[in-house]
């Protein structure tokens, strides 16, 4: 794109690189994949925002993607949290664990991977390095094998993405100080780099983005677990370190001549005047979802679509899609260009994030429902009738499934830039 604001120079670093390698190829998604997140807390509460999946979904709105959060917090590369409570202090081993989420990966068989390990093995230090890339190891086996389906026929997954854990930010005491654990963390991320080089793996140094993207403001509540705004930073992070497509674009047009040149977008139906214009946009990609509410506006990108207008007689515009005033500014503004911001496709992607937040729900209730012990596990002689009702919420999910694919691609827009009296 041709704007870039020197903010998003600083925080959208690349991050699709291993230590001392090359530029790895960018996340490619296909018609038909289906992509799933494993690992521990960053993920599985990424489900509740669902920002990094809508991110996702609106860079590909050609291709019908599906999702499924696999995720666990408190997890490790073993499978230490997956494990049914069997009774009031005692769980299953890792190793039933592990065999859960072998399953549910050959009943998903996805296509594509985006795993999660390294925050809580982290803290074993350095001499745990050893252990946890031979766990993760045999983890990446599991998953590629199980992928394959439970009868064996299924494709093993075309591409798989191991982010590295984030950073520790230091948010004051009386947290801890995270001078050490963050040296950790860069041992811990180098491992995991090397281990994707060494795979042919796609690698994401979420450390690097999580502890550049905030500096702007912190990211987190408690120096690791990412906060609502904290998700939608890092999601536009991600969004450059994977090598997708940029949700901006800008557009330029002559009062006199009509004559437009954009980016982004397609323009047409244009008729212009010096009082103002008429256009209509058919945009390549959804703007990126609004910021959470409370949000830190120093820390928010402004330029998500710029427009600029020149040969403007003297005077205030407004400029309107249907009855939304979108951006206002006098013709020097416009020359210079105006942020435009809300209007229907901000509205759409809204509603696309929404309904992701809500199939995940509808997934996470069939694979992994709160109440487990009682449907599930060794309190299930009292509710275990109920297992049979958790299938139920898969249809559920599919059918929102269908509707955000109908709203994954952005629905043309008409714009009208009239002159407006001065405002006292």
């Amino acid at each position: 794109m041709r704007i870039i604001l020197s903010f998003l120079c600083l925080v959208l670093i690349p991050g699709v690189v291993a230590w001392g390698a090359e530029r790895q190829p960018p996340l490619q998604l296909q018609d038909g994949d289906r992509v799933a997140f494993v690992g521990s807390a960053l993920l599985e509460r990424e489900q509740v925002g669902g920002y990094i999946e809508t991110m996702l979904i609106t860079a590909f709105p050609d291709k019908n993607v599906t999702f499924r959060n696999l995720a666990y917090s408190g997890d490790t590369v073993a499978g230490d949290a997956r494990g049914l409570c069997t009774g009031w202090s005692t769980f299953e081993s890792a190793d039933q664990g592990f065999n859960r989420l072998r399953k549910i990966t050959a009943e998903v068989q996805p296509t594509v991977l985006i795993v999660n390990y390294g925050m809580n093995e982290s803290f074993a230090g350095p001499a745990g390095v050893e252990g946890f890339i031979a766990g993760y190891n045999r983890m990446i086996d599991m998953l590629t094998s199980a992928a394959r389906g439970k009868d064996g026929k299924g494709s093993v997954p075309r591409q798989v993405v191991l982010l590295s854990p984030n950073y520790h930010e230091d948010l004051g005491r009386p947290l801890p100080d995270p001078t050490d654990h963050n040296r950790n963390l860069e041992l811990y991320s180098k491992a995991i780099a090397d281990l994707a080089a060494k795979r042919g793996y796609v690698f994401v140094h979420l450390y690097t983005i999580t502890r550049d993207a905030g500096r702007a403001a912190p990211l987190t509540s408690n120096g690791i677990h990412l906060t609502p705004f904290g998700y939608w930073r890092t999601a536009i992070a991600l969004e450059k370190a994977m090598g997708l497509p940029t949700h901006y674009w800008s557009v330029s047009i002559d009062a006199h001549s009509g004559q437009s040149q954009a980016d982004g977008t397609s323009v047409s139906d244009v008729k212009a005047h010096t009082s103002g214009l008429e256009m209509e946009c058919a945009d390549e990609l959804l703007p990126i979802p609004s910021a959470p509410e409370n949000s830190p506006s120093a820390a928010i990108p402004e330029a998500q679509r710029v427009l600029k207008v020149t040969g403007l007689a003297p005077g205030n515009y407004e400029l309107k899609a249907g009855d939304q005033v979108m951006a206002h500014g006098t013709a020097d503004q416009w020359v210079a260009g105006v942020h435009i911001s809300g209007g229907p496709l901000e509205k759409q992607v809204e509603q696309l994030r929404t309904l992701v937040i809500q199939k995940n729900f509808d997934f996470f209730n069939y694979w992994r429902p709160e109440n487990d012990s009682y449907i599930l596990s060794f309190r299930k002689h009292e509710q275990g009738k109920l297992a049979v009702e958790l299938p139920e919420f898969k249809p559920v999910a599919k059918a929102k499934e269908d509707e955000i694919a109908r709203l994954r691609k952005p629905v043309p827009v008409k714009y009208v830039l009239r002159q407006v009296a001065e405002s006292h």
